[in-house]
């Protein structure tokens, strides 16, 4: 009986850390007399534990597309809407970032095909300070890109 106030005081990994996900993704796909141009948003969702040490100061890692079996477009360039990064979450606190994908630079003309062959999923990382530094791995759900 002393033991269970102590146990329901234990909470999950999200309590005491920061937890991460990419939502709202909307790609784009336009062939192009030299290429594939892509574009796009997606929103990064950020949310540090009302139980955490304190904040997170939170770095991005790289963004790719990634299809179910395969990377269909690596080191995607991606632009955050208004924020600078590294940016702070506070403890208990959320912050969703907008970002856009540079689409000035084209993508082979064959990349197409392969983005609209099936469901494809915005794959990328963060790290972030909290219980001694982590990466968080990100996958979005799958979706197909307009203009297929």
């Amino acid at each position: 009986m002393l033991l269970g106030p102590l146990l329901l005081g234990c909470g999950s990994k999200d309590n005491i850390s920061l937890s991460a996900s990419v939502s709202n993704v909307q790609l784009s796909v336009t062939e192009q007399t030299l290429g594939t141009q892509l574009s796009g948003s997606f929103d990064l969702n950020l949310e540090v534990g009302a139980e955490a040490d304190g904040a997170a100061t939170v770095e991005l890692g790289s963004f790719s597309l990634a299809g179910d079996q395969a990377t269909l477009v690596g080191a995607l360039q991606v632009v955050p809407v208004g924020v600078t990064f590294p940016v702070t979450v506070g403890k208990g606190q959320k912050k969703t970032v907008a970002f856009t994908l540079d689409d000035s630079a084209l993508l082979p003309a064959s990349d197409k095909a392969a983005l609209c062959a099936g469901p494809v999923h915005v794959v990328g990382a963060v790290t972030h300070n909290l219980n001694g530094g982590e990466t968080q791995p990100l996958t979005s759900k799958p979706g197909v890109p307009s203009g297929c």
